[in-house]
């Protein structure tokens, strides 16, 4: 167990007096929250006691796939049932929901590759040091881009919306695109359908596929995909002129300039005119950062710049960031080398600060993978990403539903962090401010929560202990344990605070400044995941 950073009034060696704003942050959108990918889906979907767990822990998002192959069953012939009644359960209880459209029909697809469907957790590319490539082994719906693609959109042979317009039958999926929008939109065909309907309610947010940067989800072309968002975002809109397209998530790590490739087809888009009245086919950009807390920055940091060198701004989410855990079961307890992995305190250490860096480079949405541990990628995987282990029974892994220590840290930081804005962000080694990439010691955030509090949270990112000081701006304070939410009332010595930060220990990924598996296995220098956060709440 890491110990618990301890407020005393004596100095150390690592110490900085910092002023109420150190650093002025990025706008922030308004509104900041956060959601757990798979708390329910259509093919398993959550019970009372999983809605609960999820809502306890302070989630408002609900992240899914809506797989195209699981509703067309033939051609032009719909089966809507299991998705009308999960998306049901999951609006009425509340949640927003952000549904992935994804995967051709074998029919439609050259080749007719498999449509077996996953259980929950295939989101995630395979995290294994023994098998580093992004394909992970189970079969899910068909990659391949659909047939009709480049038909027309429309029945009078052209692209362009209009009022009274019809969707191209030839364009499957528009066709698709058009009728899940329709159906689930608020007021759509399933609240006027489907008995027990929230009123109201309904899907904005809708997803182009997930990760198109991996083949394992997306066998086309940068051009295919460009094709493929353009057509998504018309027939969308078209059904609904509110929606909301997100670009599919990116995974990064394999094609880093995969965003660069499908603007620049967009640049060149022959309707320039609709490209730039429909936002170049997407209003938000998510990206998936797993293991590695630094990346979450990084990736949202490239994201704005490829934008910015298209003249572009959008709305950034996280829309997958998590880390699984080697010490607990179903994880290989076994290895705790394992590669990609932490400890169960370390994925607490985690989840605080991926959301840190998520939220000082403006996103507004930021999803956990995942509530339970589901499948992971795959019953034999040994993937461990829930916040809860699985209840029993379970379709794999069946166990005691347990919360772990990132349960508590999701809560804090749902609770602390909802609609915060950053203040400052500094990183020091003795005292002084130090940006070198491998060499600064601890890293410091402050946000602004709406009631006016400040949340102080600071971490080593080395395996060396430090001592930190910070200037009060309350009598008192309230330092969180985030692993298991308890509260220590603390108080300042002559208007000064002094915390001890344990060492940062996940050294299971590779980070920049560790690119290689050998220096990972020396443990020197920057870690995967920082040390155990202090997490400091001040006032209002």
């Amino acid at each position: 167990m890491l110990p618990l950073p301890t407020a005393h009034g004596q100095g150390g060696p690592f110490r900085v007096y910092l002023p109420l704003v150190a650093r002025q942050g990025p706008e922030m959108p308004p509104g900041v929250d956060f959601g757990l990918v798979f708390i329910t889906s259509a093919e398993y979907p959550a019970d009372a006691a999983r809605f609960d767990r999820a809502r306890s822990a302070g989630a408002r998002w609900d992240r899914w796939p809506l797989y195209w192959s699981g509703v067309e069953t033939s051609p032009g012939q719909f089966q809507w049932n299991h998705v009308d009644s999960a998306l049901r359960d999951a609006l009425a209880q509340g949640f927003e929901v952000s549904l992935i459209l994804m995967g051709t029909p074998s029919f439609y697809a050259a080749g007719g590759v498999p449509t077996r469907l996953p259980i929950g957790g295939s989101l995630l590319r395979q995290s294994r040091r023994d098998a580093p490539t992004p394909e992970a082994p189970i079969a899910i719906a068909a990659a391949n881009p659909p047939a009709g693609l480049y038909a027309p959109i429309f029945t009078d042979g052209t692209d362009r919306p209009g009022p009274g317009k019809t969707i191209n039958p030839e364009n499957r999926w528009a066709a698709f695109v058009y009728q899940a929008v329709a159906r689930y939109r608020p007021g759509g065909l399933a609240s006027q359908q489907v008995p027990g309907w929230p009123s109201g309610r309904g899907v904005r947010a809708w997803e182009i596929w997930n990760e198109p940067d991996l083949t394992f989800f997306w066998n086309g072309t940068a051009a295919d995909y460009a094709r493929l968002l353009k057509v998504a975002a018309i027939a969308a809109r078209q059904a609904d002129p509110q929606a909301r397209i997100l670009f599919g998530g990116l995974a990064i790590f394999k094609k880093p300039n995969w965003l660069q490739e499908v603007l620049a087809v967009l640049r060149n888009d022959p309707t320039p005119d609709l490209r730039d009245a429909f936002g170049w086919y997407f209003d938000i950009l998510p990206i998936h950062s797993y293991s590695y807390a630094w990346q979450t920055f990084r990736y949202l940091n490239q994201a704005k710049a490829t934008l910015r060198d298209f003249g572009l701004s959008k709305e950034l989410w996280v829309n997958e960031s998590g880390l699984p855990v080697w010490d607990d079961y179903p994880g290989p307890t076994w290895d705790p080398d394992s590669g990609y992995r932490g400890t169960k305190e370390e994925q607490a250490a985690y989840v605080v600060q991926s959301a840190a860096y998520a939220l000082w480079l403006g996103a507004r949405v930021v999803f956990h993978f995942m509530l339970h541990d589901d499948c992971g990628n795959g019953p034999d995987s040994y993937d461990a990403f829930g916040l809860y282990r699985n209840p029993s029974p379970a379709p794999c892994h069946p166990s005691d539903a347990g919360a772990r220590p990132a349960a508590a840290a999701y809560r804090l930081v749902a609770a602390h962090l909802r609609g915060a804005t950053p203040l400052w962000r500094l990183r020091t080694t003795n005292g002084q401010t130090d940006w070198g990439a491998c060499t600064g010691q601890v890293e410091w955030f402050a946000f602004r929560r709406p009631d006016g509090a400040r949340v102080l949270l600071a971490w080593t990112r080395l395996n060396v202990p430090a001592t930190i000081t910070v200037t009060a701006i309350a009598p008192q304070g309230i330092v969180y344990d985030i692993r298991s939410g308890a509260a220590t009332i603390v108080r300042p010595v002559n208007g000064i605070y002094a915390f001890s930060l344990p060492p940062a220990t996940n050294y299971n990924t590779p980070t920049l400044c560790n690119p290689t598996w050998e220096q990972v296995r020396q443990k020197q220098g920057e870690a995967a995941v920082g040390g155990l956060p202090l997490f400091l709440v001040e006032g209002p």
